[in-house]
């Protein structure tokens, strides 16, 4: 992508977020990061690029935590894939109330242990199908086994809580992500979640689709 067209995804990006009536606080902070990611892109395309690019911006932003450059990063990607339909969608559920949501109950306390448990829950034929292209990414990374299958559980996690509600959308992905991080008692546990988030949210956005229901 050339730098033109990631000003113009900058862009759009602050206006959808202004038309949004978010507050100006919150654009700027915003407009700050996704001005310094877009740097990091120039030249670049693909959701691979985009993830390598947001691991580098994690390292060196100052202004805001891991988990806040997560979510602002999902809202700008759209943007920078000028994908309309996905903008749309998400234009249609931004700001959907995280109390009218009931995600699948999940272990009070997700532990190694707990996360293991889990494995045992059937999965639909599309569930597997990410999974599935999930680990196949990973083994093309070169990992090690026993690390793809942690990362596996994990993300299995995601799509346990996504199941019973009736939006699937970036949005959804973050809220699902939000309610679920409280649960992980130990900081390093819940880093690797988060870790495995970043990752699987491109090829679940890509499978899933994104339609407001």
């Amino acid at each position: 992508m050339s730098q033109k067209n990631e000003e113009k995804a900058v862009s759009a990006y602050i206006k959808f977020l202004e038309s949004k009536q978010v507050d100006a606080d919150s654009v700027a902070v915003r407009a700050k990061f996704v001005r310094s990611l877009s740097l990091l892109l120039k030249g670049k395309s693909g959701r691979a690029d985009f993830g390598k690019a947001l691991e580098m911006i994690s390292r060196i932003a100052d202004n805001i935590d891991c988990h806040q450059q997560m979510n602002i990063a999902r809202e700008f990607y759209p943007f920078w894939t000028d994908d309309i339909k996905m903008i749309a969608a998400m234009s249609e559920s931004y700001g959907y109330d995280l109390s009218t949501i009931r995600f699948r109950s999940l272990p009070t306390k997700l532990e190694w242990e707990t996360i293991a448990q889990l494995s045992n829950e059937k999965l639909s034929d599309q569930e597997d199908s990410l999974l599935g292209q999930y680990s196949q990414n990973l083994q093309e990374q070169k990992m090690v086994e026993t690390t793809i299958q942690e990362k596996i559980r994990l993300a299995r996690i995601v799509l346990l809580r996504l199941r019973d509600i009736p939006i699937h959308n970036n949005i959804t992905y973050r809220l699902a992500v939000d309610a679920t991080l409280p649960l992980f008692a130990v900081e390093e546990l819940k880093q690797r979640f988060l870790q495995v988030v970043r990752e699987f949210f491109y090829i679940w956005i890509e499978k899933t689709g994104i339609r407001p229901v």
